[in-house]
This record gives C-alpha cells, sequence and structure tokens, in this order.
C-alpha cells in the first residue's frame, strides 16, 4: 500500500526511526528527491511544491536545531519559562514536520506511480480507519497518531529539566491531540483535489508561461492544504504554541533582549544550509548572480503572527513568489548559469545529505 511506502521511508530496517531529528531531516532530503526524479524526463516540474517544501523542511530542520540546542546548553536557559517556550517549539516542528509528511506524500507517489486518472477515481477513499488491518494498525502506532508523543516528552523532561509540563511557569500546558483526527485520517481536501488537477494540466500543456502558471498554481493550492488545514490544527491552533510564538514575538522587538529568549525572525533561505553566511553567500549563491534578498524571505514584526493562518499565508506567499522566480526567470544565456539551476543544485545537495538521514 502506498502508505506504508511513506512509512518506509522513516523507517531503517523494517523500524520506524526513532530520532526525531533523523527524521525531520529525511522529510527534507525526500520532499527534494520527489522533485528530483522528475528531472531529465517530460514531467520535470510537476512536483513542484515537494521541491518547495524541501526547503521548508529544511528551515524545519534548523529550527529544532536551535529550540534544542537553546534549550539545552545556552546560559540563559536557567529561566523555566525559556525552556519551556523551546521545548515546545521542538516538540511542534517534529510533530507538524512528520505528519505532513506522511500524510501529502503519498498522493504524490500514488499520482507517480498511477497517473492521474486512478488518482482521481480513488482519491475519496482514502481513510485510515479503512486502510487493511496491519497497515491501520502501524499508522495508528506512530507517534502522535492518536494522543502526544510521550516518548519525546519524557526525553525534553530531561534535557530541559522541565519536570511537569502540565503546569509551566507563564506558559499555557502542553495539550496535545491526535494527529490523525486533526488531519481527518489523511483525507481527501478540496485545495489538495484542486492542486493535483493543475499538476495533470501540467503534464499536458506545451505553452511554456502557462505551464508554469499550472505548477504555481498546484504548489499555491497545495500550501493552503498544508497550512491551513493541516497545520493549523497539528500545531498552530494549541495555545502553548500559540505562547510560544508570542514570547519569540515580544522579544523579537526588542534587540537587547532577543538573545536571552533565543528570539529568531521566521526566515527561509533557498539555499541547502540553515543559514546562510558570508562564505556560503559567495561561494554558492553569488556566482549566479543573485542577491541575498532574491534566496530569502523572512516575516517581519510588522507582518503579524506566525500562528494565525492569514498572516502566515501573506509570509508563505511570498516564499511561493521567491520561489517561482527563481524557478522561472529568463536567464542562463551567454554562458551564464540559470537560477533554476542554481535551486535544482540546492535540492541535489540536500536529497544527498539527508534523503537517507
Amino acid at each position: 500500500m502506498i502508505q506504508m511506502q511513506a512509512v518506509e521511508i522513516m523507517s531503517d530496517n523494517g523500524k520506524f526511526l526513532t530520532d526525531v531529528m533523523r527524521r525531520a531531516q529525511r522529510t527534507a532530503g525526500n520532499y527534494a528527491q520527489l522533485f528530483l526524479d522528475d528531472e531529465g524526463t517530460d514531467e520535470a516540474g510537476r512536483f513542484y511544491w515537494p521541491g518547495l517544501a524541501a526547503f521548508a523542511a529544511k528551515q524545519v530542520v534548523d529550527g529544532m536545531r536551535v529550540a534544542r540546542d537553546f534549550m539545552c546548553s545556552k546560559p540563559q536557559s536557567v529561566a523555566a519559562a525559556v525552556r519551556f517556550s523551546a521545548a515546545v517549539t521542538y516538540y511542534y516542528l517534529a510533530k507538524g514536520n512528520l505528519w505532513v509528511f506522511l500524510e501529502v506524500t503519498p498522493w504524490h507517489l500514488f499520482y507517480s506511480q498511477y497517473g492521474p486518472a486512478l488518482l482521481t477515481h480513488c482519491m475519496d477513499r482514502r481513510n485510515v480507519e479503512t486502510y487493511d488491518k496491519p497497515v491501520k494498525e502501524t499508522v495508528k502506532a506512530l507517534p502522535w497518531a492518536l494522543g502526544p508523543n510521550e516518548g519525546l516528552l519524557a526525553l525534553l523532561r530531561k534535557e530541559a529539566w522541565i519536570a511537569n509540563f502540565d503546569h509551566p511557569l507563564s506558559s499555557p500546558p502542553l495539550m496535545d491531540g491526535a494527529a490523525l483526527s486533526e488531519i481527518n485520517n489523511c483525507q481527501i481536501t478540496d485545495p489538495l483535489r484542486e492542486a493535483f488537477g493543475f499538476i495533470e494540466a501540467y503534464e499536458s500543456e506545451t505553452r511554456v508561461q502557462v505551464k508554469q502558471a499550472h505548477a504555481y498554481n498546484a504548489a499555491k493550492a497545495s500550501l493552503r492544504h498544508e497550512q491551513t488545514l493541516h497545520l493549523q490544527r497539528m500545531i498552530y491552533d494549541h495555545p502553548e504554541f500559540q505562547s510560544a510564538m508570542s514570547k519569540n514575538d515580544w522579544a523579537r522587538g526588542y534587540p537587547k533582549l532577543a538573545w536571552l529568549f533565543g528570539a529568531t525572525d521566521p526566515t527561509l533561505f533557498f539555499h541547502a544550509d540553515g543559514q546562510v553566511d558570508d562564505v556560503t553567500y559567495q561561494g554558492d549563491v553569488a556566482p549566479y548572480g543573485l542577491t541575498r534578498d532574491d534566496i530569502t524571505a523572512r516575516m517581519e514584526i510588522k507582518d503579524g503572527h506566525l500562528y494565525i493562518a492569514d498572516d502566515r499565508m501573506v509570509y508563505v506567499k511570498r516564499i511561493l513568489d521567491k520561489y517561482h522566480k527563481l524557478m522561472t526567470a529568463i536567464n542562463g544565456v551567454n554562458g551564464e548559469k540559470s537560477h533554476r539551476e542554481y535551486v535544482v543544485r540546492q535540492m541535489r545537495v540536500i536529497a544527498e545529505r539527508w534523503r537517507h538521514a
């Protein structure tokens, strides 16, 4: 069954990975591979959203790294409320990252293996509750499927010195739900149905600009599915995650205090690394004639709160627009390297680095 292919990606020798960081890395690497599998074929570029998702998931990996380092080793993490916010951020980033992958990837794998006609015929039938018994039992046994990830909470209690997630200082208690319920047992949504309609249109279109518009619209619809429906319910609607984000937003407004809370601007780099320093920029980016702004999307304080869907979607659209501009820019003439070539090269690095993390 296709669902098990996604589970197997997150497994080694038949055992589901227990290391949450390795799982997060694999999501990034395998999103990139979904896009790259079509390169050099007539279908190249059809899976536009997975290509973009590779960069977003890579950024989640970096955010998890920062949160874990902060709560475990930074001197300012002696403040219990600060440690709690970092732990909550780590926990929910890991949850959302994993379950979006487990839910969305099978749709793309099915389309790739069986084509649009059979996907259209079968898409209304997907429901974890109607899976064959062995598959259903496997999926329901996955972390977060039926409720809080107690194993991760136990690890965070130990590493972040948090005795009780039910009574944190100055924060709502961690009250997680069941991922399968929050994503409606992986059933089809209207935005995702729309996305695959655009993917099918992309494949049959020959006019370049129309083809590019189909790719953009497919990704845009996929982002509505991912962001406003599933991630909103799985992580952003939880009061404790909103509290952690609000603390980050407050501290971002006071640069001299930002270090105390580990506050950072939500930022995505179109590069394989989580952060792009001057050496990396000069070596990897500048040779393609790209500026720092070309490869960077940032949500400023004035842009609102990440946990508010309407605010976040403005930021998400900014990311999509920059991605689309990089992928469709008219360049690469007179010996110059194309911007699409740059983006695909970075996807290849992500795939090679983390597909089998």
